[in-house]
């Protein structure tokens, strides 16, 4: 798995999904982060309430989106939370505050890829 270090996305995978569109990139990358937030939401309220099978169900939609979009951190994140929801929901909310930061780098890519189509 290829990606620039400073770069929250890996580029490798965004740009084989995307056959080098930079417009879809967009796109895909924007949907991705609304989906997340929801996601992220539905997730922090199922964790407060105990509910595991909710906490669980939410990351492992949210893995298989971020493995799509090549948001490699979110998904390492996710995986953690995977393990944790067994044991420690409180553990949960902390690493969902992580993605939430991760996801602010991703909000940060996509504005400079808008820049970079609109140059």
């Amino acid at each position: 798995m290829s990606h620039q270090s400073d770069s929250p996305i890996d580029l490798e995978q965004l740009h084989q999904i995307s056959e080098g569109d930079l417009e879809f990139e967009i796109e895909v990358l924007e949907v991705y982060v609304e989906d997340l937030a929801q996601r992220l939401d539905s997730m922090r309220a199922a964790a407060f309430m105990g509910d595991r099978h909710q906490v669980m169900a939410e990351a492992h939609h949210i893995k298989g989106s971020s493995s799509n979009v090549g948001a490699v951190q979110i998904r390492n994140l996710v995986l953690r939370i995977e393990h944790l929801a067994l044991t420690d929901l409180n553990a949960v909310l902390k690493v969902i505050d992580d993605i939430i930061e991760a996801l602010n780098l991703v909000q940060l890519f996509i504005i400079d890829k808008v820049r970079l189509h609109n140059q």
